[in-house]
C-alpha cells in the first residue's frame, strides 16, 4: 500500500501544504488570539454601558460589596444576597462576589471596569476552550475546535451573561469548568494525582462560582470514557476527587446558609410553574420549556431577560407543543444513552447538553425562575459542537488531513465549510451585537424587553419603575413629564392585569398617581394593598399619609399615623406627621406628646422642635414655645418660618420691640431666598 501512488505525495513535497509541526502549532496559537480577540471585539461596546438589571443589587447597592477588601469575610460566610437588607437567599456563590468588591475596592462605582473584566473573561474562556476542543479532537486539523468555538464566541443566547455584570459568576464558573476539565487530559496523559487533585481544585472554583457547575460530577468521567484512553481505575479515581471536592463545597455552603430556616420563594411571580395545579401540568410546562430551549439554540430570536408570569403559558398533556417536547427530550436522551457506549461523539455532545441543562430545567425541582437565556451559557457547548460535527460531516471536511500551515491555508482548503460557517457566524453577531445595545442601562433594556415579554408581569413593573424613577427625574419638559407618568400607570396597570397578586405593582401605581397630584387614585391602589397584603403595608401607609395629609382628611391621617407606628414605633415622620393633624384638629396637647416623643427618639429632628413650639404657642406656654423656636433656629438658622413664628409668639407676650426683630429677619431670609 505505502508503494502505490499518492495523489497527495506531489503536494506533501511543496513547503507550502506539507505536514510541518512547527508551522501547525503556529497555526493554533493563531487560532486561538483569532477566537479570543473575536469574543472580546464582540462586546466590546459592553464595556461603556451602565449598571442593569441585578447589578445593583450585587454591587451598587450591596452594603457588603461597598465594603470593598473589608467585606470578604461577610462575602465568604453568608449567602450571595446577604448584603441586600441581608434577603435570605438559598444561593452560595462567594467568588464573583468577592472579586466585585476588590473591584470596588480600587475603582469604586465604576461599572465600566467590571464590564471590561467581565468581557476579558469571557474572552479568555473561549480561548480556553479552544485549547480544550483542540486536546479532544487531535486528528481533526483544528477544523472542529475552531468552528465550535466561533459557534460558541458569537453565539447570542449569551448576551444576557456577558452584558450583566451580575453574571460574571456563570463566565467564572464556566471558565474554570473548563480548566478542570483541560487538566483532566494532563493527569490521564502523566498519570499524575496531583493534576488529577488540581482538576478538583478548579472544579471547587467552578462549584464557589455558581452551584450548577455540579453538573460536571458526570460531564468529566463521561468526557474521559468518550475522548480518552483512561481506564476504568483512572475514571474512578477522578470521579472520588470529584466528590470529595464537592463534599467540601457544601460544607462550606452549609456553613454559610446554617442560619437560613425559611421555605424557597413558591410565589408564581418569578416562577410560573408554582401556578401549576399538578404535576402533570408541571412537567407538561418544563418540558415545553425545553423545547423552547432548542428553538433559541437554532433561532435565538426574539431575546430577553423575563420569562417570568405569565410569559411561558402554562402546559397540559393535550398541548402539542408539550407533547413534541416530551417526545423530542425522550428521543435525543434514548439516543445518546444508547450510542454513548461506543464512545460515540455526536451522543457526547447531547449529554452534556442534557446533563449540563438539568439543574435548571425545572423538571426535577422548581428553581426561582421560570426560564432564562442564562441558563445555556454552558449547554450551548453541546449544541455548538452538535453543529460543528454535522458541518464537517456534511462538507466531508473529516477526511482531510492536516496539510495546511497558515490561516488562509486552512480557510481556502475547507472553503465549503467555512463558507456556512461564516454566514452562520455571521448572522449571530450581528444578533449578539444589536441584542448587546438592549443592555447600555435600565431604561433601555427594561423598554426593549417590555415589548417583547407582552405577558410578563415583571417585565411591565421593572419597565413602569425604570420610567418613574429614571426618566422622569430627568425630563424638563412639563407636559413631557405628565407622558411619561401617565405610560408608567399604563405598564403598572398591565402588570397587574396579568398578576394581581404582587404588592409592589400596588404601591408603584400608589406613588405615581400622588405625583401625578390624583390622590384619589392613589388612595384607591394603596388601600387595596393593605388589604390584600402583609408584605409592604409600612410603606404603603406612609404613602397613605401623604395622600390624606393632601385631601385634609386628617382623622384618617392619624389613623394612618397609628398604624406606622404600631409597625415602627421608632417612626419620627409618623409621630411628627400624627402630632401635625392633631395640632390642626386643635388637639395641642396630644400634639405636644406627639413632638416630644418624635424627640425623645431623635434629639437633632429640627422639625419636630419648631412644630413643638408651634403647638405650646398655640397653648399660651410662651417660654416653652420660645425655648423650642430657638432650638430649631439654631439647628437650621436658613428657615424663615422659625423666626416668623417667633414673631407671633413674641406678638402674643406683648413683646413687640423682639417680634418686630424675628419679624424683619424673616422677611430678609425670604427675600434672599427669593433672590
Amino acid at each position: 500500500m505505502s508503494k502505490q501512488p499518492n495523489k497527495s505525495k506531489p503536494v506533501q513535497r511543496t513547503n507550502k501544504t506539507a505536514t510541518n509541526p512547527d508551522a501547525l502549532q503556529r497555526l493554533k496559537v493563531s487560532l486561538g488570539m483569532i477566537i479570543a480577540v473575536f469574543a472580546f471585539l464582540l462586546y466590546a461596546q459592553s464595556i461603556g454601558y451602565s449598571y442593569t438589571l441585578d447589578d445593583n443589587a450585587a454591587i451598587k447597592n450591596n452594603t457588603v460589596t461597598r465594603q470593598g477588601i473589608a467585606g470578604i469575610p461577610a462575602i465568604v460566610s453568608h449567602n450571595y444576597w446577604y448584603g441586600i437588607n441581608d434577603l435570605k437567599g438559598t444561593e452560595y456563590r462567594p467568588l464573583s462576589m468577592v472579586l466585585f468588591a476588590i473591584e470596588w475596592q480600587l475603582f469604586p462605582e465604576n461599572p465600566h471596569v467590571n464590564r471590561f473584566i467581565n468581557v476579558l473573561l469571557y474572552a479568555l474562556s473561549c480561548w480556553f476552550l479552544f485549547q480544550l476542543l483542540c486536546r479532544l479532537f487531535p486528528n481533526q486539523n483544528l477544523v472542529i475546535p475552531f468552528v465550535c468555538s466561533l459557534l460558541y464566541v458569537s453565539h447570542p443566547i449569551h448576551s444576557e451573561v456577558v452584558d450583566s455584570i451580575k453574571s460574571r459568576d456563570d463566565i467564572l464558573c464556566f471558565l474554570f469548568l473548563i480548566i478542570a476539565t483541560l487538566y483532566v487530559i494532563k493527569a490521564i496523559e502523566t498519570n499524575s494525582l496531583i493534576k488529577s487533585i488540581v482538576v478538583g481544585m478548579f472544579y471547587l472554583l467552578a462549584l464557589l462560582s455558581k452551584e450548577t457547575a455540579i453538573s460536571f460530577l458526570l460531564i468529566i468521567p463521561m468526557l474521559m470514557y468518550v475522548f480518552t484512553k483512561a481506564t476504568l481505575k483512572n475514571i474512578a479515581s477522578v470521579f472520588i476527587i470529584l466528590i470529595l471536592f464537592t463534599g467540601v463545597y457544601f460544607i462550606f455552603r452549609t456553613l454559610a446558609l446554617e442560619s437560613i430556616t425559611h421555605a424557597p420563594d413558591s410565589s408564581p411571580y418569578n416562577n410560573s410553574l408554582f401556578a401549576a395545579k399538578d404535576f402533570i401540568s408541571r412537567e407538561a410546562t418544563a418540558f415545553y420549556i425545553l423545547l423552547r430551549y432548542l428553538f433559541l439554540m437554532i433561532l435565538p430570536h426574539p431575546l430577553t431577560h423575563d420569562y417570568s408570569f405569565n410569559q411561558i403559558p402554562l402546559q397540559t398533556l393535550k398541548d402539542p407543543m408539550a407533547i413534541l417536547g416530551i417526545v423530542v427530550y425522550i428521543a435525543i436522551g434514548a439516543y445518546a444513552i444508547i450510542t454513548i457506549k461506543n464512545k460515540n461523539i455526536l451522543a457526547f455532545a447531547i449529554l452534556f447538553f442534557l446533563i449540563s441543562l438539568a439543574p435548571v430545567a425545572n423538571v426535577f425541582r422548581l428553581i426561582g425562575s421560570t426560564m432564562a437565556e442564562r441558563f445555556l451559557y454552558i449547554p450551548s457547548l453541546g449544541y455548538c459542537l452538535i453543529v460543528a460535527i454535522l458541518l464537517a460531516k456534511y462538507t466531508k471536511t473529516e477526511v482531510i488531513k492536516s496539510r495546511f500551515n497558515t490561516v488562509p491555508q486552512f480557510i481556502t482548503m475547507n472553503s465549503m465549510l467555512f463558507a456556512i460557517v461564516f454566514a452562520i457566524v455571521g448572522l449571530y453577531s450581528i444578533k449578539t451585537f444589536a441584542r448587546s445595545q438592549d443592555w447600555k442601562n435600565n431604561s433601555e433594556l427594561y423598554s426593549a424587553d417590555a415589548a417583547i415579554s407582552t405577558f410578563s408581569s415583571r417585565a411591565h413593573v421593572h419597565n413602569a419603575v425604570t420610567i418613574y424613577e429614571d426618566q422622569y427625574p430627568l425630563e424638563k419638559n412639563e407636559a413631557a413629564k405628565q407622558i411619561l407618568l401617565d405610560k408608567a400607570i399604563s405598564e403598572f396597570k398591565k402588570a397587574l392585569e396579568i398578576f394581581p397578586e404582587y404588592h409592589l405593582t400596588y404601591q408603584g401605581l400608589g406613588q405615581v398617581y400622588i405625583e401625578k397630584g390624583d390622590y384619589k387614585n392613589a388612595i384607591f391602589y394603596l388601600q387595596k394593598m393593605v388589604a390584600k397584603f402583609t408584605d409592604g403595608r409600612l410603606s404603603a401607609y406612609l404613602l397613605l399619609n401623604t395622600c390624606y395629609e393632601k385631601t385634609h382628611q386628617l382623622d384618617l391621617q392619624i389613623a394612618s399615623d397609628d398604624s406606622v407606628i404600631s409597625y415602627q414605633p421608632t417612626n419620627t415622620f409618623a409621630h411628627i406627621n400624627k402630632g401635625t393633624a392633631l395640632g390642626q384638629q386643635g388637639k395641642y396637647l396630644e400634639a405636644v406628646t406627639e413632638f416630644e416623643t418624635a424627640l425623645t427618639i431623635n434629639p437633632n429632628e429640627i422639625s419636630a422642635y419648631k412644630d413643638l413650639g408651634v403647638a405650646y404657642g398655640f397653648l399660651k406656654q410662651y417660654p416653652k414655645a420660645i425655648a423650642n423656636l430657638n432650638k430649631a433656629a439654631t439647628m437650621d438658622p436658613n428657615d424663615p418660618q422659625v423666626p416668623n413664628f417667633m414673631g407671633i409668639t413674641y406678638n402674643y407676650m406683648g413683646d413687640t420691640i423682639h417680634a418686630k426683630e424675628c419679624f424683619d429677619k424673616a422677611n430678609k431670609m425670604t427675600a434672599s431666598t427669593k433672590k
